[in-house]
C-alpha cells in the first residue's frame, strides 16, 4: 500500500454534526433497568445520561424499543409507532429525548424496514386471504410443486439467516411467504409503493418525535433477486439449503428505493441515515453514500469485523478511504449487538486487557470517519461463556445449537461451537456497580449477568483515573479538541505490519497529529521518531519509552516542527 505523505488534492470536507459525532450504541434491554423487572428500559437510559455525557459521546444509537413479541429481541416489530411496554411509554421516550437535548446530545433510532413481525397488523391482514388488500404488502409465492407425500416444495434452496428455509408455508392460503431471517419475520414487498409510503411515514413520525436520524437495519436487502433463483451448489455439496450470503444484497432497484426514501424523508432536514449494509466495501460504497447519490449518509463496513489483524484492518480502511476521499464520509466500528465483544475478537483481554482495549479505542477514534462505540467497550468488557444452552437467548445461537444436535453433534460440541461467536456475547447486562444485581436491576435479569464482567463495573471505572473508561473519555475529548483528527488527511507513515503508524493532516487551525499503534503482545521498535518536543497528547502507558513500543502501546502526538 502507498505511504505517499502528500495525498492528492480534493475538495475540503463540509462540516456536519454527524461527521463530528461519536455515537454510542445502546441495546435497551441490557443497559439499565429502572423498575426491577429485569429488563432495561427507556427510563433506565434517561437515568444514565450524565454517565454518557461524562464519557464524552455526542449521540446515541438506540436499538429497537418498539412493540414486539421479541423473537429476535425487537428486530421483529409488530407496531412501528408503539413502544413496547417492557421499555416504557411514549412519555418515557419524550423524557429521554428532552434529557439528551438538555445535554447537547443527539439521538438516532433503529428502524427495521426489510421485514416486520408476523404479529404485525399488516401481516395478519396479508395472510388472511389471497384477496386481502394487503396481500401484496409481503412476498407470497406458489410452491414449486408437491412431493410424493403431498408436502409443498419451496420455491428455491435459500437458507435463512436463523436456520431453516427462507420460505414458510401458509396452509390456509396455500402459498409460501418469504422470510430471510425467521418465520416470525416476514419480508415486506418493497415493489409495492403503498409499502414504501407507509415506511416513509414511520420515519417521518419518529423524526417529529425527536429522532435526529436512523440506523436502517439490513437496508440493502430490501430488493430481492428477480425470480428467486437457486443459490448455485458447490461441487460435492448435498445440503438441501444453501446460505444466501451476499446474494441477498444489492439487487435492483435498491438504489431507486433509497433515493426515493431520501427525497421523501431526509431531503431538506438535518437528519442522519446510516445503513446496515452487508457486502458493501471499497468497490461499491459510493453507490450508497456518494455525496452526489442522495441515498445514505453512512454505511457500516462489516469486512472490518472479519479482518484478523490490525494490519488488515488498517489496509481495508485505507483502501476504502482512498476510494471515497472527498466523495463520501465513512463510518468505523469494531463491534455491535450482532458480534463478539471487540476486545475478545481483536485484543488480548487475558494478558493485556487495559493496553489492548485502549489501543482499539485509539484506532477507533483517530480515523477520518464517524465512530460508533458499543455499550461496554468503554469498560473493557470481553466475551462471555455460559455453560448451558438454556442461558442463551439469541434466536440465531439457539437455532444453530439445536440444528447441530439434530444433525448428530454432541450437545457439548454444539454448545462449544455456538458459544464462540454467539451474539449474546455482547448482549448481557451492563455492570454498573458491585451490588448483587450489578446495578443493572433489582430483579432477575432477562439474561444472566456475566460474572466475568462484574469487576469491570462502571462505578469503579469512573473512580479509577487509569481505567479504560477514562482513557476513552480522554480520547473523545481529544477528538473534540483537535478537529484534524476528524477532517485531516489520513496518510500512512510506514507500511503497516505489527506496528501501524499514520498521520492526520492539519485542518484549519488544528495541527497535524501522528498516531502509533503496536497492535500485538510483543514489544516492537519505534518505526518513526518518537515525540520529543512535548508530552504525547495521549498514551496508554504512563511513560513513553523512546526506543521500544511495549505490548499494545498506543501513542498520539503533535507532529514536530521541521
Amino acid at each position: 500500500m502507498s505511504t505517499n505523505p502528500t495525498p492528492s488534492p480534493c475538495p475540503p470536507e463540509t462540516p456536519a454534526w454527524w461527521k463530528e459525532a461519536a455515537f454510542y450504541q445502546i441495546y435497551p434491554c441490557s443497559f439499565a433497568d429502572s423498575n426491577g423487572d429485569g429488563i432495561g428500559d427507556l427510563p433506565g437510559i434517561t437515568g444514565k445520561l450524565d454517565y454518557l455525557k461524562r464519557l464524552g459521546i455526542d449521540a446515541l444509537w438506540l436499538s429497537p424499543f418498539y412493540t414486539s413479541p421479541k423473537a429476535d429481541n425487537g428486530y421483529d416489530i409488530s407496531d412501528y409507532l408503539g413502544i413496547d411496554p417492557d421499555y416504557g411509554t411514549l412519555s418515557d421516550f419524550q423524557a429521554l429525548s428532552a434529557g439528551l437535548g438538555q445535554r447537547g446530545l443527539r439521538l438516532i433510532v433503529d428502524q427495521v424496514l426489510n421485514h416486520t413481525s408476523d404479529e404485525h397488523a399488516w401481516f395478519i391482514e396479508s395472510r388472511s386471504s389471497r384477496t386481502s388488500p394487503k396481500r401484496d404488502w409481503y412476498l407470497w409465492v406458489d410452491p414449486k410443486g408437491f412431493d410424493a407425500d403431498g408436502r409443498p416444495i419451496p420455491p428455491n434452496n435459500w437458507k435463512a439467516a436463523f436456520e431453516g428455509s427462507t420460505w414458510t408455508w401458509d396452509a390456509p392460503t396455500q402459498q409460501f411467504y418469504l422470510n430471510l431471517f425467521s418465520p416470525k419475520q416476514p419480508d415486506l414487498n418493497w415493489k409495492n409503493p403503498a409499502v414504501r409510503a407507509a415506511l416513509h411515514d414511520v420515519l417521518r413520525t419518529w423524526a417529529q418525535r425527536g429522532a435526529d436520524g436512523f440506523r436502517l437495519d439490513v437496508i440493502n436487502m430490501i430488493a430481492k433477486a428477480d425470480g428467486y433463483p437457486d443459490v448455485p451448489r458447490p461441487e460435492g455439496n448435498t445440503d438441501p439449503l444453501l446460505p444466501l450470503n451476499c446474494r441477498a444484497c444489492n439487487h435492483p432497484p435498491l438504489h431507486d428505493y433509497l433515493q426515493e426514501m431520501h427525497r421523501e424523508v431526509f431531503a431538506g432536514h438535518d437528519l442522519y441515515s446510516v445503513g446496515e449494509t452487508w457486502c458493501v466495501d471499497a468497490d461499491n460504497t459510493l453507490d450508497f453514500t456518494g455525496y452526489d447519490r442522495n441515498e445514505l449518509h453512512g454505511a457500516f463496513y462489516f469486512y472490518f469485523h472479519w479482518a484478523p489483524t490490525g494490519r488488515e484492518q488498517f489496509e481495508n480502511f485505507y483502501k476504502l478511504y482512498q476510494a471515497t476521499r472527498g466523495k463520501s464520509w465513512l463510518t468505523v466500528t469494531l463491534g455491535n449487538h450482532d458480534s463478539r465483544r471487540s476486545l475478545s475478537k481483536f485484543g488480548d483481554p487475558i494478558h493485556h486487557r487495559h493496553a489492548s482495549a485502549t489501543l482499539l479505542a485509539t484506532w477507533l477514534l483517530t480515523l477520518p470517519a464517524t465512530p460508533f462505540l458499543f455499550q461496554g467497550e468503554e469498560l473493557g468488557l470481553s466475551d462471555i461463556s455460559f455453560d448451558r444452552i438454556e442461558d442463551y437467548r439469541d434466536i440465531q445461537t439457539v437455532n444453530r445449537y439445536h440444528t447441530a444436535v439434530a444433525a448428530g453433534t454432541s450437545p457439548e460440541a454444539a454448545l462449544a461451537s455456538v458459544r464462540e461467536d454467539s451474539r449474546d456475547n455482547g448482549r448481557t447486562p451492563l455492570p454498573w456497580d458491585a451490588s448483587p444485581g450489578a446495578g443493572f436491576s433489582t430483579g432477575q435479569p432477562w439474561i444472566p449477568l456475566a460474572e466475568v464482567h462484574r469487576p469491570q463495573h462502571a462505578a469503579g471505572a469512573i473512580a479509577n483515573p487509569d481505567s479504560i473508561f477514562n482513557a476513552y473519555a480522554a480520547l473523545l475529548a481529544l477528538r473534540k479538541r483537535f478537529k484534524s483528527l476528524i477532517y485531516g488527511d489520513l496518510t500512512p507513515l510506514i507500511e503497516p505490519g505489527k506496528v501501524i503508524a499514520y498521520r492526520r493532516g492539519a485542518w484549519g487551525e488544528f495541527p497535524s497529529v501522528h498516531i502509533v499503534l503496536n497492535w500485538g503482545s510483543e514489544p516492537q521498535a519505534w518505526p518513526v521518531p518518537p515525540p520529543t518536543d512535548a508530552a504525547p497528547l495521549f498514551a496508554n502507558y504512563r511513560e513513553t519509552d523512546a526506543t521500544t513500543l511495549r505490548p499494545w502501546e498506543a501513542v498520539i502526538f503533535v507532529e514536530s516542527a521541521k
